[in-house]
């Protein structure tokens, strides 16, 4: 049912994106059927990747596979010039966090 409206929704126009992947219950072969078109890497292995060689080569592994299906991948809590400078090295497509910018109640106009 859910492959099934996905399928309807990109036939109108519209991008998938999975978000907080490689936490919880995501996985490779849900990431295939859904066919996304964005992956939003989890915090809890962005805000580690400077210090934790295990979140390296998650956050490695899953930039390599969303490059090889051409899937465009977010890293969410780029904290640090330090965390951006690693993302962007192993090929990130897009990042948020503080490093950019905190937050707002309101949107400016």
């Amino acid at each position: 049912m859910t492959i099934e409206f996905i399928k309807r929704v990109k036939s109108k126009g519209c991008k998938i994106a999975i978000d907080d992947f490689g936490s919880g219950y995501s996985n490779f072969e849900y990431l295939v059927k859904l066919e996304a078109d964005y992956i939003k890497i989890d915090g809890s292995l962005i805000k580690n990747i400077v210090t934790q060689k295990e979140s390296f080569a998650v956050v490695s592994t899953i930039v390599n596979f969303a490059k090889q299906m051409e899937i465009k991948t977010i890293a969410e809590f780029v904290e640090n010039e330090d965390i951006y400078k690693i993302i962007k090295n192993i090929g990130v497509d897009f990042s948020q966090g503080y490093y950019f910018a905190q937050p707002k109640k309101e949107l400016e106009q």
